[in-house]
């Protein structure tokens, strides 16, 4: 899980809650908790992908469309995981004579893109409605 991801979900339960609302970025970065800079990375990713409504203007700003409240925490996870990391993860070298330093790289990446894979299958059953009702503790059955 990555600070995105969670932003991601925190912020199509929000606008799934309140589906007649419009919300600014502001607005939705007070709610969410976190910076409005950083929230608009993310607000943009999920508009880009046609999670949420986006609309400019001087009462513009973000809301849920049909679709919202059923996105699969799975696509959303895969969204921010995507490209994620610009750091060095992996240690070793093809070019030192240590055969374990040499194909140890190639092998945590497998590693790695397994346990996504798991992660992923974790959340393909969850979408935002679960969210919502496991914080309400009810079906929610609004949207």
């Amino acid at each position: 899980m990555n600070l995105e991801f969670n932003m991601a979900v925190h912020i199509l339960s929000c606008l799934a809650k309140h589906p007649e609302d419009k919300f600014s970025s502001s607005e939705l970065a007070a709610k969410i908790c976190v910076n409005p800079a950083q929230l608009r990375r993310v607000l943009s990713k999920l508009n880009e992908h046609h999670y949420i409504e986006s609309f400019n203007g001087k009462y513009g700003g973000y809301t849920a469309n049909a679709g919202t409240i059923d996105v699969s925490l799975a696509d959303l996870y895969l969204l921010f995981m995507e490209g994620r990391s610009t750091r060095r993860l992996f240690t070793g070298s093809t070019d030192n004579p240590c055969d374990i330093s040499r194909g140890i790289k190639d092998v945590m990446v497998d590693y790695q893109r397994k346990e996504q894979e798991v992660i992923a299958a974790h959340y393909r059953s969850i979408t935002v409605r679960d969210v919502l009702n496991d914080i309400v503790q009810e079906d929610y059955h609004e949207v």
